[in-house]
C-alpha cells in the first residue's frame, strides 16, 4: 500500500515566516514605546487613555500570536511524526499479511 503522502514531499509551510515574525516583534516593540501621536496634548485625556489601552491590548494580542505560532509548529511536528509512525506500522502489517497469505498457499 502506497503512503498517502510521499516522504520526499517538501514540508508544508506552517506558521509565520521568519520575516513575518520579525515584523510582528518590531510592531510589538514599537507599540510598547511611548505612542507617537503628533499633538498628543490636543487629544482629550479619556481618548488618550483609550489609545494607550488599545495599543497595549494589540501588543498583548500580537505576543499571543507569536506564542501560538510556536505551538502550532510543535503541534505540526508531532502530527507529522505520528503519521510517519502509522505509515511504518501499516507497511509492517501489510508485510505480515502478505507473508501469512503466502504461507497459506504452500
Amino acid at each position: 500500500m502506497k503512503p498517502m503522502v510521499d516522504d520526499a514531499q517538501t514540508e508544508l509551510n506552517v506558521g509565520l515566516s521568519e520575516e513575518e515574525r520579525d515584523d510582528l516583534e518590531n510592531l510589538i516593540q514599537s507599540m510598547r514605546k511611548e505612542p507617537s501621536i503628533p499633538s498628543i496634548d490636543e487629544i482629550p485625556p479619556d481618548v488618550r487613555q483609550r489609545i494607550i489601552l488599545l495599543t497595549e491590548h494589540v501588543a498583548r494580542l500580537s505576543e499571543m500570536v507569536l506564542k501560538f505560532d510556536g505551538r502550532m509548529k510543535s503541534f505540526y511536528e508531532i502530527i507529522r511524526l505520528f503519521y510517519q509512525k502509522s505509515s511504518k506500522m501499516n507497511e509492517r502489517i501489510d508485510t505480515v499479511v502478505r507473508y501469512l497469505k503466502a504461507m497459506n498457499k504452500l
